[in-house]
């Protein structure tokens, strides 16, 4: 059905190519339409925004310098700058699935493919418009909280067999789920289920369940999803707040770095991967996802100053612990870290970090001089200052990145006196101590270790080995981890051969230990029994 009402519209129209934004302008001259805009870039296009509210907007994809496409309508969405009754249309010339899949967090109305047709533009455009028309009073509704009305309006229409009944059960089935209506919500899911096999339909089941508390039975829906279409991106995003609600946040990165994988340019996805990752202490995933974030944020609102910080902060720990170091990660993160003053406005203690993670980074790159002028620095200015943890940790990492590990050790223990009652505290300062000091890590390590010396005892290496790399990825200082996976690699290779992957662990293990203990040291006599072992293979 053709809609007429094209003479009341507010148009938008972005591209950064003259002919294109002329060719659509005459398309919608034809239409009927009155009040067109256009401008050439992504920031251009935020500008009239701020100005003016549009009815519909036509936008590339590529806008060259400055915003594209995408980011424009993600920044609109944030502030709040599209209604409910906004039509935001994507044009692009690209047929990428990774763009279109980035859209998933805000996405656009429609897509549109160049070269576009007037017949094509009229088509779609009727459609969508003639749908907002109808939708007008319970869009509405909706924006002026009036619910009650807003469910009314879609409770009847879909009962009437409205040709967007879909949408109306859609909708007002996120109403339900946003007001705790969870009974009203599953039999609405459950009647569109009826029908067809819908994605939003199931992934709204489990979200059903998962408000209910069952979390296992949430997530067979969701593996359901994703089996049958694994480009659903919002069935991963509910797996993932199942997994860390169920405590396995390693599961919860896996699941996560499959969606990274199929969705690289989503950055909000990006930073979760990274907080994921840093909790697991998977130093080299955390780099590469806050990487990602910072090459994503150029443009982006969602651009933050903690995903440059820890970047930095990733970046030199990995070089820190690896062998060889990455020095290219190194570069890099220096980079990212002097820009960051010009890029944000540092307030409170984010100066004294950056400094802090500037002195690493050079440590890194083997500049000592400039480690310590960056640290002599900060330390002038902590002086008489009551510190955040996060500053106190990032101080320990820069003294141990400048071979000073007694220095380190020292604040350390003042750490453990300080927040000895604090029991999230300890766990994330049980990241750099020989053995953890919090409850819940001493339980876990236990745990963990147990599991592998029971593998090793039965003889299975291979699962005993993944217990053991479990335990110093967690818990990376952690002496008698180190010398349990030593003694599993050394077991493992005299029963089925030398191997070199496998033997450059062991040693790498053993020298983790070696800079800890002396003769005296309680878990001496050990590493030197392992180390001859090690020597005779």
């Amino acid at each position: 059905m053709a809609f007429t009402g094209y003479g009341s519209l507010k148009v938008l129209v972005i591209d950064d190519f003259d002919s294109f934004r002329a060719t659509v302008g005459r398309m919608l001259d034809d239409f009927g339409c009155r009040d067109v805009k256009s401008v050439t870039s992504g920031n251009k296009a935020l500008e009239a925004c701020n100005r003016t509210r549009f009815d519909l907007i036509l936008c590339d994809y590529n806008l060259g310098d400055g915003p594209n496409g995408q980011q424009v309508l993600e920044q609109l969405r944030a502030n709040g700058q599209l209604t409910r009754q906004s039509l935001f249309l994507m044009i692009t010339a690209e047929s990428s699935k990774q763009i279109v899949l980035s859209a998933y967090d805000y996405a656009p109305d429609a897509y549109l493919t160049k070269p576009i047709t007037s017949q094509t533009l009229r088509q779609r455009l009727d459609r969508l418009l003639a749908q907002r028309q109808q939708m007008l009073p319970f869009y509405h509704h909706l924006e002026n909280f009036n619910l009650r009305e807003a469910v009314d309006i879609a409770v009847d229409a879909v009962a009437a067999g409205s040709r967007y009944a879909t949408i109306y059960q859609r909708q007002l089935a996120d109403v339900y789920l946003q007001q705790g209506m969870l009974d009203e919500a599953e039999d609405l899911y459950t009647r569109a289920l009826e029908v067809r096999p819908l994605d939003w339909a199931k992934v709204g089941m489990s979200r059903v369940k998962r408000l209910r508390g069952d979390l296992e039975m949430s997530n067979q829906w969701l593996h359901q999803i994703v089996e049958s279409n694994p480009f659903c991106m919002q069935a991963y995003d509910v797996m993932v707040e199942n997994y860390q609600d169920l405590g396995l946040p390693e599961k919860a990165q896996e699941v996560l770095q499959t969606a990274v994988d199929i969705s690289p340019m989503s950055i909000l996805r990006q930073t979760n991967l990274g907080q994921i990752a840093d909790t697991n202490n998977d130093i080299e995933v955390a780099t590469r996802a806050f990487g990602n974030c910072v090459k994503l944020g150029e443009y982006s609102c969602h651009d933050r100053l903690e995903n440059h910080m820890q970047f930095g902060r990733s970046a030199a720990a990995w070089v820190r612990e690896a062998e060889p170091p990455p020095l290219e990660i190194a570069r890099e993160g220096l980079q990212v870290i002097e820009k960051v003053p010009r890029r944000f406005e540092l307030l409170g203690e984010s100066r004294l970090q950056a400094q802090l993670l500037e002195s690493q980074l050079n440590a890194g790159l083997e500049d000592t001089a400039k480690a310590w002028e960056k640290l002599q620095e900060a330390e002038e200015k902590m002086l008489g200052q009551s510190l955040s943890l996060d500053v106190q940790l990032d101080r320990v990492s820069t003294y141990l990145a400048l071979g000073r590990k007694d220095r380190a050790n020292d604040l350390l223990n003042e750490l453990i006196e300080q927040y000895h009652d604090d029991q999230d505290a300890l766990q994330r300062i049980d990241r750099w101590l020989e053995e953890p000091v919090s409850e819940r890590n001493r339980r876990l390590v236990a745990k963990i270790n147990n599991e592998g010396i029971h593998h090793y005892q039965e003889r299975d290496y291979g699962k005993a080995l993944d217990s053991f790399k479990r335990a110093r990825r967690l818990f990376p200082n952690h002496l008698g981890v180190h010398l349990n996976l030593a003694q599993a690699l050394i077991a493992e290779m005299k029963e089925f051969g030398r191997n070199e992957e496998h033997m450059e662990l062991c040693l790498s293990s053993l020298q983790k230990v070696a800079v800890a203990v002396e003769p005296g040291h309680t878990q001496f006599e050990r590493y030197r029994q392992l180390q001859q072992m090690a020597k005779g293979l």
